[in-house]
């Protein structure tokens, strides 16, 4: 208990150093938070403030923004990959969070929704390295920057610019990775590893990996298709590669060499993914101009190793050490 307290001070320093007096702290273990749920932090929040959702045993309960805000969490997979975060609990929410009028220019970063879905129903939202179980929209929107996500299912109808990059859109049953219909092009979905089929219009699809070995590309209207890797056969064309064993390609494609859930999907050594991309880059997640980062790591200076006496006698110093590695 007396190490969690410590994390949550040096959070706030941290955050507070970074942020000023724009940042409101989310907790719901009572480590002495400005706020216990996100909805509470909202209501107090001004466009362009910050809410830091801190890691938690407990889940938290999504709510509507209608203001321009940036909500960061921890990330996620947080004990399956080293160096994250000393703290390896998550900001998971058990409903829905919705970006609804009033909020056009926010961010969401590090956020862990596994069963509920995050929806956009406004223009100019960025979805940045997140665990979704869904991406969904209800309205017309356009300029939404979907990166390096770790999501199950992308379905998004009415929207004119989006980009989709360096994501896994993990998939696994019957149904698209990605939906996005009624278009009018500026689409680009490029750099993702979709493990079902992908369905698109008026898109630039470029540099992806599409590991179902039944089905592609189910929609082909008004699409740029080029340098892409997909498992099904077809006729290589536009440097795309048909028939592709994705055991070559990946360093653990079935998960049963021990790997976490998203470093399964680094390029094994020899990989065909390998400089197969537009320009040289690799395809998939961890090619481009913004690689894919382990657990969702946000972009901020994080705490990754305390070493934090459990009691000390009265009149000796107290020793920490921490290890803190910058954001990128």
């Amino acid at each position: 208990m007396k190490k969690l307290v410590l994390f949550s001070f040096f959070i706030a320093l941290t955050c507070n150093f970074l942020f000023a007096q724009k940042l409101k702290r989310v907790n719901n273990n009572g480590f002495d938070p400005d706020y216990t749920t996100l909805s509470a932090a909202v209501a107090a929040a001004s466009n362009g403030d910050t809410i830091y959702v801190e890691g938690s045993a407990v889940e938290y309960e999504g709510c509507i923004i209608t203001k321009q805000l940036t909500v960061i969490g921890p990330g996620y997979f947080l004990g399956e990959n080293p160096k994250t975060q000393a703290v390896g609990l998550p900001a998971e929410f058990k409903s829905a969070i919705t970006f609804a009028s009033g909020s056009a220019g926010s961010t969401i970063m590090g956020c862990y929704i596994p069963s509920h879905n995050l929806v956009i129903n406004t223009n100019n939202i960025s979805v940045i390295r997140n665990n979704i179980y869904s991406i969904t929209t209800e309205s017309t929107i356009s300029n939404i920057n979907i990166l390096q996500n770790f999501i199950h299912i992308i379905s998004v109808t009415n929207s004119p610019t989006i980009n989709i990059t360096n994501s896994v859109i993990s998939n696994n049953y019957f149904g698209h990775s990605i939906s996005i219909g009624n278009s009018s092009g500026g689409l680009i979905i490029t750099n993702n590893i979709c493990t079902y089929w992908l369905s698109s219009y008026g898109s630039t699809i470029q540099n992806n990996i599409i590991t179902q070995s039944s089905y592609d590309i189910y929609e082909n209207s008004g699409n740029s298709i080029s340098y892409n890797l997909l498992a099904i056969s077809g006729t290589n064309a536009n440097n795309n590669q048909y028939g592709v064993t994705m055991t070559t390609v990946f360093v653990d494609f079935n998960g049963n060499q021990g790997y976490s859930s998203d470093g399964r999907w680094e390029l094994a050594v020899g990989s065909p993914a390998i400089g197969a991309g537009s320009g040289g880059v690799d395809c998939g997640i961890f090619g481009g101009l913004s690689p894919y980062v382990l657990s969702g790591i946000p972009n901020l200076p994080h705490i990754y190793e305390a070493d934090i006496p459990a009691a000390v006698s009265s009149g000796t110093t107290l020793g920490i050490s921490i290890k803190v590695k910058s954001g990128d």
